[in-house]
């Protein structure tokens, strides 16, 4: 009885561990970082070799560009 309590005891905990307890805050400041690392990556203009962020890049036949008069758009 008191070996089914006690596996009844740690599935319990188990479960709560995976499914309800937070992230701690420095965990949650050090995901934060990382995503802001990773989502700014820098590329080179084909045309003035002057690097732009990848957000801001213009693609042109799969080349990237800084600015619409690099890319001859206009």
């Amino acid at each position: 009885m008191i070996v089914k309590l006690l596996v009844f005891v740690v599935v319990l905990l188990i479960i709560y561990v995976a499914f309800f307890k937070k992230a701690s805050p420095a965990q949650k400041k050090r995901e934060t970082e990382d995503k802001k690392i990773g989502s700014d990556i820098m590329i080179e203009c084909s045309e003035c070799s002057t690097f732009v962020s990848e957000k801001e890049a213009i693609i042109k036949d799969g080349k990237f560009f800084c600015s619409k008069q690099c890319a001859k758009l206009r």
